[in-house]
């Protein structure tokens, strides 16, 4: 039980709407523009299926949506998510603190996926991106099932964790007690091509993952930091092998990335991660608070120093 990430959510009797965007994985006009755009044919398989609920040909990811409405953070990934039980990761930063590099002592989810890409080193985010909240989805088996996990992902590692639930791609949503709201449709059969081919349909695409997780799950504080920030990628079914499906894209042409612990994208030129954009005037990098406030002269131990540093500057702060 997510204790610590639990919020009161008025969803109704089983619904899957909030006011006007209904959670069905197909993107609705109230979506603004898209934060991203794919701009890599896809190494992980292109599914032409058009079914609805399989996609047995590949993943890939088109584009990304992001918009807030009624306190709920609104989420849309236009593609396919392969019926294989491949996942979908996606890391947000939506507040102060967070892990640039993942750590290997988060929440246990999804078979510890999230634990799996981090140390040695980990995976290493871009400069600005500090992830404080992750999300995981995945669909497969017989008969056909979709579920997802979250987890909160604190600076300093542990927190809580959750099974949100499971329904069925292009049926049933996941309606997580936690407030959040999971759909998957797979019938894209455009979007972007595999290996040689073309993405020019990328931006057009209108059904895929949709997502619906409130602010208040995330911690989210206007006060503090407004914008948000996403990393979302597909991942091997063990959370071991990363493909070339990112958004923000990795350049046209980039191969599957493989181990994610190997991953570093302060080494990778652009930004691999797309903004919703609340405040244009916010800085690109927030200030981060440090990890420990009482280790003053950040040695990595609260000691005497640092009460010698407090007491020297003792006095007035004009």
């Amino acid at each position: 039980m997510l204790t610590r990430l639990s919020v009161v959510v008025a969803l109704g009797c089983c619904s899957a709407a909030f006011g006007q965007i209904v959670v069905d994985g197909t993107r609705d006009a109230s979506y603004p523009a898209a934060l991203a755009v794919q701009a890599c044919t896809t190494g992980f398989g292109d599914s032409t299926d058009a079914l609805c609920d399989r996609a047995d040909g590949g993943s890939e990811l088109c584009n990304l949506h992001a918009t807030v409405e009624s306190g709920v953070l609104h989420i849309f990934i236009g593609g396919n998510l392969e019926s294989n039980f491949n996942k979908f990761d996606l890391f947000i930063d939506a507040k102060q603190g967070g892990q640039n590099a993942l750590r290997t002592d988060n929440p246990d989810v999804d078979f510890n996926g999230l634990n799996r890409m981090g140390g040695n080193p980990g995976l290493t985010f871009d400069e600005c991106f500090s992830a404080d909240f992750y999300f995981t989805a995945t669909n497969g088996g017989d008969p056909l099932g979709l579920y997802a996990n979250i987890a909160q992902v604190l600076t300093l590692g542990g927190g809580v964790g959750q099974f949100v639930g499971s329904g069925v791609p292009c049926a049933t949503p996941i309606v997580g007690k936690s407030g959040v709201i999971v759909a998957l449709n797979n019938s894209n059969a455009a979007g972007v091509a595999g290996d040689g081919g073309s993405v020019k349909g990328a931006a057009a695409v209108d059904t895929g993952l949709e997502i619906a997780i409130p602010l208040t799950l995330l911690g989210y504080d206007p006060a503090v930091q407004q914008n948000i920030r996403f990393v979302a990628f597909i991942n091997s079914g063990d959370h071991g092998y990363a493909s070339n499906q990112f958004l923000a894209p990795l350049a046209a042409g980039s191969a599957n990335l493989g181990e994610p612990r190997a991953i570093n994208f302060a080494n990778v030129d652009g930004d691999q991660y797309a903004s919703f954009i609340v405040n244009p005037k916010e800085p690109a990098c927030p200030a981060q608070p440090p990890a420990c406030p009482s280790d003053i002269n950040g040695d990595g131990v609260t000691d005497a120093t640092d009460l010698t540093a407090v007491l020297g500057g003792w006095g007035a702060c004009p």
